[in-house]
């Protein structure tokens, strides 16, 4: 069951620059990158294919799906190149008193 709302997921101390985690946030799977001190938060599955995009190669405001390398925009979750067509969603994500906080609609 997904609930809205916001979530403490871990340590901000927890990922690395340049580094990705994968956690539940409300139910949904999310993906979290940390890319030049910035953090984003997208659905973890790729909209292709059955893929955890915390898993894939991060270049600079991207993502690419390890199954197929579909690329995804950090800031918007929109598909960059083909296989994927679709975006995957986004969701909103701060550090509050150390913690990585995501915030499911």
């Amino acid at each position: 069951m997904l609930m809205s709302g916001r979530f403490a997921v871990c340590p901000e101390s927890d990922l690395p620059e340049g580094g990705s985690l994968k956690t539940r946030a409300g139910g949904e799977l999310v993906a979290i990158f940390k890319q030049q001190d910035k953090l984003y938060a997208l659905a973890d599955t790729c909209s292709h294919a059955q893929s955890s995009l915390s898993e894939g190669e991060i270049s600079p405001g991207a993502v690419s799906c390890p199954l197929h390398g579909a690329r995804f925009d950090l800031d918007t979750g929109q598909a960059l190149s083909l296989p994927a067509t679709r975006p995957v969603q986004t969701f909103a994500v701060e550090v509050e008193n150390g913690e990585i906080v995501v915030t499911i609609p």
